[in-house]
């Protein structure tokens, strides 16, 4: 496949532009075939060699036998180097000889220690489980025990009053009680504290009980004297 001449136009049209397009050499152009260029001018007046191509660093005059136009995507591959162990073509006339192939770089082949497997460690003797702890009893704590009959002797506001309850039941609530009464409760409990206290509590009440006779009196003269003025 070569240069046909709408390819030739096609060329044309991109140099006007001032562009550069790429071309692929074919194998009637010998070395260099499968290798691409870049084409630089059309010479009209050439016959054969009109199609001036930069490659490399050498620029020459092909004939349309000798290229065509790049495949899509194939701009970007480059021609296949040459074997080392292959001697290189000589270059022809007018072209540049191929760049010298690489030495082979000498293969090392890395060894590595081969380790080996470490001994596998015996499983550790599962522990025989703990027997259960049994649980201790805890001795409960003794049921709170009311008495059967509790009677409680209160004064207060000049009264003596009497309440009375079984267990956590109350069953009597503020009886009254009359002062000789609480008195004598009191003398028959034979307790020394319970007697001074009592003691305080008396003399309190006469103190009171003497203070309101004597208000009394006054109340009474003033009365009795009011009378005998009225007669």
């Amino acid at each position: 496949m070569s240069l046909s001449s709408a390819d030739i136009a096609h060329l044309e049209a991109v140099l006007a532009q001032g562009k550069k397009p790429k071309v692929v050499f074919t194998d009637a152009a010998g070395q260099v075939a499968g290798r691409t260029g870049k084409v630089v001018a059309l010479d009209p007046g050439g016959v054969d060699d009109f199609v001036h191509v930069a490659f490399g660093s050498d620029e020459l005059s092909f004939s349309a036998a000798e290229l065509r136009l790049p495949a899509p995507g194939e701009g970007a591959r480059r021609a296949p180097r040459q074997r080392s162990n292959e001697p290189a073509a000589p270059a022809g006339p007018g072209l540049l000889p191929d760049e010298p192939a690489p030495k082979p770089k000498p293969v090392v082949s890395e060894r590595k220690p081969v380790t080996a497997p470490e001994a596998s460690q015996p499983a550790a003797v599962a522990e025989p489980a703990a027997a259960p702890k049994k649980k201790v009893a805890r001795p409960r704590a003794a049921t709170a025990k009311h008495p059967e009959l509790s009677i409680t002797l209160t004064y207060e506001d000049g009264e003596w009053s009497v309440a009375a309850s079984r267990g956590a039941r109350a069953v009597v609530k503020g009886a009254k009680v009359a002062h000789s009464n609480a008195l004598a409760m009191c003398q028959a409990s034979g307790s020394d504290e319970v007697a001074e206290i009592v003691d305080e509590v008396v003399e309190k009440i006469r103190s009171e009980a003497a203070e309101e006779a004597s208000r009394l009196r006054r109340q009474l003269e003033e009365a009795e004297a009011r009378l005998a003025e009225l007669k």
